[in-house]
């Protein structure tokens, strides 16, 4: 969907300030001017406790709309990681735009951009240079409006798309004032660099709606989504939150022992020994015949995996034939002579969007699953490992997708001969799991433990470097 703008001249005796104040005559917690003050005072202090205070009284004050907006804007995000849309508005779009609003061609849009080393600060100069404004009178900018024009760009696909783009990017950019311009492309670019964290923004939707932070923490690793985590904050029915198949929960993560004795002095119990892999963790969702692969950075990479996604639509459990929806955690490995292949192999899968027959023959792989976090509706992951790894026997997989083996160990002289096999059949030692833990999303903790052959170390020289962005302007810093 596209939209066109008409545009006149300011008059040159009519300053930016002025043409603004003219179309735009009120103001409220619900539009975008309100949301740019809060994120100027955020940046302003260098206070945690300011910054959270600042930000969950804003919070507080905004109808459940705005705030399911807001809430994903301060955390760098525009739609929820579930949403098929994105914006694709890319910086040659941009700096075309703020070319044509500040009259400026664009080797010397180029070099103020190069001057102030931030996309941001850009658009809040060319805005305030700008020679066009709406012919008709605007409204203000409002989150609602904001986001809906962000849908309408999302939306924007095929041949035009590109100017439509442009159009509905240009008519956001006038209708606001310097200060908005500067916002609206920090917001597009996913980097609001104001000093918050999305641990911050969790911390200010507790204390906006008199939450437990632990109880924000624990809904948004289960589900992902800021904006539904902070409207069950204000509703108080954070315990609501739930697994929702398609889109991916945080990882539980394992801390690090180097020995088989420290383990076993750490327990002192029988433990889940398990090979630790050396592939891609990958997070599977089958849910009512749709099958995606989420990365450990929750990245959808179904794409790279064709094969695994043809072998998850026929799992089902032993006891039944009926189709059944889960989410699986595992390891992509890719496997030749059946042996692992470095990471490295699999890392040129992800580099394809296009997966042939003749890449998949060339670079076989597996997905070996070791715990389960949904299945028919319940969430598993408050079930111990013990009663998961269970579960787990009883669903019927299809290769490449298998079960990941493992034993049961009760001594360091056990874990040392686990270990020597694991290295010995090509992976990188061990993961060792106390059978009585739940699974946890997001933590990383002794729940589960891992056990490598140290690094080497070596000495290195830096040959390239690349002048950074931001408050790393003028910096080599990548």
């Amino acid at each position: 969907m596209t939209e066109v703008f008409s545009f006149y001249n300011v008059n040159d005796d009519t300053s930016i300030n002025e043409a603004y104040i003219l179309i735009h005559s009120s103001n409220s917690f619900t539009q975008f001017s309100y949301f740019v003050n809060v994120c100027e005072k955020i940046h302003a202090t260098t206070s945690k406790n300011m910054k959270v205070n600042i930000l969950s009284e804003y919070l507080f004050s905004l109808n459940d709309e705005s705030l399911s907006i807001a809430a994903p804007f301060f955390s760098n995000r525009i739609f929820p990681r579930d949403s098929i849309f994105t914006l694709n508005i890319g910086f040659s779009i941009i700096m075309q735009v703020l070319s044509e609003i500040a009259s400026l061609d664009p080797n010397q849009i180029q070099q103020i951009y190069l001057r102030h080393g931030d996309m941001g600060a850009l658009s809040e100069y060319a805005v305030s240079k700008k020679h066009m404004a709406p012919l008709v009178k605007q409204e203000a900018l409002t989150l609602s409006s904001i986001h809906d024009r962000f849908g309408r760009v999302a939306e924007a696909v095929g041949s035009g798309s590109g100017k439509g783009k442009k159009n509905i990017l240009k008519g956001l950019l006038i209708t606001g004032s310097p200060l908005e311009a500067k916002y609206l492309i920090k917001i597009i670019n996913g980097e609001l660099r104001i000093g918050l964290t999305e641990g911050l923004v969790e911390i200010a939707v507790s204390k906006a709606f008199n939450q437990e932070l632990e109880d924000v923490r624990d809904a948004m690793l289960v589900s992902g989504d800021i904006s539904q985590v902070a409207l069950l904050a204000k509703r108080n029915i954070l315990s609501t939150a739930i697994i929702k198949p398609l889109i991916p929960i945080s990882y539980m993560l394992a801390d690090v022992m180097f020995t088989a004795e420290e383990i076993i002095n750490y327990y002192q119990k029988p433990l889940i020994c398990e090979y630790k892999y050396d592939g891609i963790r990958a997070q599977m969702h089958k849910f009512k015949g749709q099958i995606r692969l989420f990365s450990r950075k929750l990245a959808d990479v179904t794409y790279a995996f064709p094969e695994l996604a043809n072998a998850a639509e026929v799992t089902k459990l032993s006891s039944s034939s009926s189709d059944i929806d889960v989410i699986l955690d595992g390891e992509v490995m890719a496997i030749q002579n059946g042996r692992p292949l470095h990471f490295q192999e699999l890392q040129k899968r992800l580099r394809k969007k296009n997966v042939t027959e003749q890449i998949i023959e060339a670079i076989p792989l597996i997905y070996v699953v070791y715990d389960i976090m949904y299945l028919n509706g319940e969430h598993t992951i408050r079930k111990s490992i013990r009663e998961r790894k269970e579960i787990l026997s009883n669903i019927l997989f299809t290769k490449p997708i298998i079960n990941s083996s493992y034993r049961v160990v009760n001594s360091a002289q056990e874990i040392i001969v686990m270990f020597e096999k694991s290295r010995d059949t090509g992976h990188e030692g061990l993961v060792l799991k106390d059978p009585d833990s739940q699974y946890h999303p997001g933590k990383r903790g002794r729940h589960w433990i891992k056990l490598k052959k140290e690094l080497d170390t070596i000495d290195a020289v830096i040959l390239i470097a690349e002048y950074g962005h931001g408050k790393r302007a003028g910096l080599l810093s990548d």
